[in-house]
């Protein structure tokens, strides 16, 4: 009986996946985001003339000469498609760290390259969690200080609500340090919960698999 041997990583070959990964990810994250908002607005224009004070007119905040108008429903597609490109970008090159891991467990021992056609690659809840959580936490600090900043932190009643689901967090300076960590524990701890539940569905594939 042969006995197989642990597979050399190829390094070249594993940057340039995830190098093309994450092109493709932050591809599709750009795609989603965009549309979304595009779809949203055209959709509330549909209904008829928009409020004023119509809740997406808020985006305006945060997304410089966004409305809700045709004009406005292009530029949210521009600036959702910058920040969803960056936002998948960001994720899976923390996420991808994990991945070198993976593959070198994979081979070590008795696994040989035959058994790659039904590999899984599993949920690493850390760096997914990192990145998700990290993310999370960054864009709550910036759009809270940036509100501060502009001086509408106390007129902003919809950012107030967060108070509700993140304690300590306010519409302040030291509420956005306090709402991120919040933001970054929840998210963190649902990603690692995520992760569990994904790798042991796996787990007893593969074993059904065998």
């Amino acid at each position: 009986m042969t006995r197989n041997v642990p597979i050399p990583i190829d390094e070249n070959l594993l940057r340039a996946t995830v190098k093309l990964n994450t092109l493709l990810f932050a591809g599709v994250c750009a795609l989603m985001v965009g549309l979304s908002l595009l779809c949203v607005t055209y959709l509330s224009l549909d209904r008829g003339l928009p409020d004023p004070r119509h809740f997406l007119n808020l985006l305006g905040v945060f997304l410089p000469a966004y409305s809700v108008s045709a004009t406005g429903a292009w530029i949210g597609f521009f600036w959702g498609a910058l920040l969803g490109g960056i936002a998948g970008a960001v994720i899976y090159r923390i996420y991808a760290r994990s991945i070198r891991a993976q593959v070198a467990e994979y081979f070590a021992g008795t696994r040989s390259s035959y058994a790659l056609e039904f590999a899984v690659v599993k949920i690493h809840g850390h760096f997914l969690g990192l990145a998700l959580g990290g993310l999370a936490a960054l864009g709550l600090l910036v759009t809270t200080n940036w509100l501060v900043i502009r001086g509408t932190a106390d007129a902003s009643v919809h950012a107030a609500l967060l108070k509700n689901y993140f304690p300590g967090y306010s519409v302040s300076a030291l509420g956005s340090i306090l709402g991120a960590v919040d933001i970054f524990i929840v998210t963190y701890l649902g990603c690692l919960l995520l992760g569990a539940i994904y790798n042991r569905i796996v787990v007893l594939r593969q074993k059904d698999g065998t």
